[in-house]
């Protein structure tokens, strides 16, 4: 454990001791130990600048829907097992739509609930470039198609995202 204030942390008229310190056991972060008389009491305050090696990620929450092939599966459960008879009974063209469009929106608000999901900012990533995450987002598109495409279209995918790994692999350790 280490002692990081060295200077007096309390000064009276009649003595001077260093009563208030701040113990560490991290020895080499310290950059910068300062005690600072604000003037409001006989003890002054004790300032310690640190460096962390540790990345900082902040996160934010975003509400989202999620689109799973057991959420599209469900959606269209929901759609098939609707009647339909207040769109169809309707005399009025508006009100036929406005029925329609109060069932459809209420199965697609079960099936696809927003849910609260947590979006990193990453630091310090000079590294990616912005071929990268333009790599990156093609990918994912390439990802989202890949239940109705064709064979020849899976093995150009899986190309692309072996070839997508290892450009990011080689950014990774250049960076």
């Amino acid at each position: 454990m280490i002692n990081t204030v060295r200077s007096p942390t309390r000064i009276t008229p009649t003595t001077i001791s260093l009563i208030d310190v701040i113990i560490t056991n991290k020895g080499s972060p310290i950059l910068n130990t300062a005690v600072v008389d604000l003037g409001f009491s006989d003890h002054h305050a004790q300032l310690v600048r640190t460096d962390t090696e540790e990345k900082i990620c902040s996160t934010k929450t975003s509400m989202r829907r999620q689109f799973t092939c057991k959420c599209i599966a469900e959606f269209k459960h929901l759609l098939s097992k609707e009647a339909w008879n207040n769109v169809y009974n309707c005399s009025d063209v508006n009100f036929s739509l406005e029925a329609f469009l109060a069932t459809f929106l209420h199965c697609f608000n079960v099936a696809f609930p927003f849910k609260r999901v947590n979006l990193w900012e990453r630091p310090n990533q000079k590294w990616l470039s912005k071929d990268l995450i333009v790599s990156s987002k093609r990918l994912q598109t390439l990802n989202k198609r890949t239940l109705t495409l064709m064979d020849e279209a899976l093995i150009y995918i899986a190309n692309y995202q072996r070839i997508y790994k290892r450009v990011l692999r080689e950014a990774k350790k250049k960076g």
